[in-house]
């Protein structure tokens, strides 16, 4: 069975695997195809951030309420259970998880023992996950609880079978390689120092690639079954029955239907099926990795309008949804939240085209008269001067990556990021608590 571990990041935008397409993921461990893993460090972690998302909105709307009561409201019911019900809250969340790990092939590994010293050792040499940032003009460490992940993966290696493989989902920059395609050499040099094949490590930078993977290793498993199956194992005996096959009898020229003449493809028609025929040669595993490469290739992107030919202002050319922050924003970070879907292109049968959704985090500066345009999709980090303000926001998009087959295998040719149309509730709302009302009907406080 393929252990799947979890990192924060992977599920910080649904700790509980019900959305967009990860109940995926659950139902391929139900089915005993892999195991989701949980690190303890990771629930705690969720668990902090869940608390805090809750004690924020506790806190509009309890500023909501009291806006109220100066307008003459009775206030002291809705108060009441607005205090009680955050009261619970961190409770709730101990239960969610309670309910989430008691699913069938769904588990936590405790925090690893890893000595003091050792982690002093790591740290002062600059060892990945560690990482040292400017923080107020001044150095600052980052990166202990990721190391306690990553010695919980590094645990699983070595209490499971010398030819088992970790899937680590995971787009954290303390465990990731600068290409974004793999795990930092100092991780991997981790697994030489304890004899372990850097192959049985697997990275997945989100769920939608860690489902691809899971069923990617399931295919793998079974043409392996079926290449060391002998006639016994499959057929039940010791060769598969032979079965002489019936020639029916030739008909007489007088009962025999007259055939239709066959129409000969001309070069174009015979040119466009083989083509055809090529373009689904290239695994659906291979396909997938070269989309999401290019996903995650945009990391750092600028989408921000730029001087053109001619004089003009344009964005980049795979920026084709709203942007909310105008001037020098770049893209900080990617999370994949649906899977990529294949189809063959109109224009060319040797290009398909794959689409896939996501949520990217853009950081840039924002001219103050244009923040209250964007107020509550744009997020205030700080101050640059007079004029301008740091800024921040999140996007949901929907991508489209072009990829064209060739006989060496799949070849980008192009990406774009579209705008996703807005349904009137967000996929992204966000349960924090309930409220019951006197006949005990409950609604739920949600943050979008």
């Amino acid at each position: 069975m393929l252990p799947v571990v979890l990192d924060t990041n992977a599920v910080h935008r649904d700790p509980w695997l019900t959305r967009d397409d990860a109940p995926k993921l659950v139902q391929l461990a139900a089915s005993g195809a892999c195991e989701i893993v949980y690190p303890r460090v990771v629930i705690r972690e969720l668990t902090r951030q869940r608390i805090e998302s809750a004690r924020e909105a506790h806190g509009a709307a309890a500023h909501g309420v009291a806006q109220m009561g100066l307008a003459g409201i009775d206030i002291a019911q809705t108060s009441s259970l607005l205090q009680n019900a955050h009261d619970r809250i961190e409770a709730d969340i101990d239960d969610a998880f309670v309910a989430m790990l008691a699913k069938t092939g769904i588990r936590s590994v405790p925090v690893p023992d890893v000595k003091i010293t050792d982690l002093l050792d790591r740290d002062l040499g600059r060892r990945r996950p560690f990482l040292e940032i400017e923080h107020n003009k001044r150095m600052k460490s980052l990166g202990f609880r990721d190391v306690l992940i990553w010695e919980s993966v590094l645990e699983l290696l070595e209490a499971s079978e010398p030819e088992d493989t970790v899937l680590f989902v995971t787009f954290d920059v303390g465990f990731i390689a600068e290409d974004r395609k793999s795990l930092h050499v100092d991780l991997l040099e981790d697994l030489d120092q304890r004899g372990i094949p850097r192959e049985r490590v697997r990275l997945a930078r989100g769920i939608p690639e860690a489902i691809s993977l899971v069923e990617e290793f399931l295919t793998d498993t079974a043409a392996d079954t079926a290449a060391g199956a002998t006639a016994e194992d499959l057929f039940g005996q010791e060769s598969p029955p032979l079965v002489e096959p019936t020639i029916p009898d030739e008909p007489t020229p007088s009962t025999k239907e007259p055939a239709e003449p066959a129409r000969s493809q001309t070069p174009v028609e015979i040119a466009v099926h083989e083509l055809k025929r090529m373009s689904f040669a290239v695994p659906h595993s291979s396909l997938v990795r070269a989309a999401t490469d290019a996903l995650y290739d945009l990391v750092n992107e600028d989408v921000s309008e730029q001087l053109s030919y001619g004089g003009d202002h344009e964005y980049p050319s795979f920026v084709k949804f709203t942007v909310p922050i105008p001037e020098g924003a770049t893209i900080t970070g990617i999370d994949q939240t649906k899977e990529f879907s294949f189809e063959e292109s109109e224009i060319s049968p040797d290009v398909l085209v794959g689409t896939a959704e996501a949520v990217i985090t853009l950081e840039g500066a924002l001219y103050r008269g244009d923040w209250f345009i964007g107020e509550g999709s744009v997020t205030i980090t700080g101050q640059i001067n007079d004029h301008y303000l740091d800024a921040s926001a999140e996007v949901e998009v929907k991508v489209v990556v072009e990829i064209g087959i060739e006989e060496s295998g799949a070849d980008v040719l192009g990406i774009v990021l579209e705008d996703v149309p807005v349904s009137p509730r967000s996929s992204y709302d966000i349960p924090l608590f309930d409220i019951a009302d006197e006949e005990g009907e409950v609604g739920a406080l949600t943050e979008s």
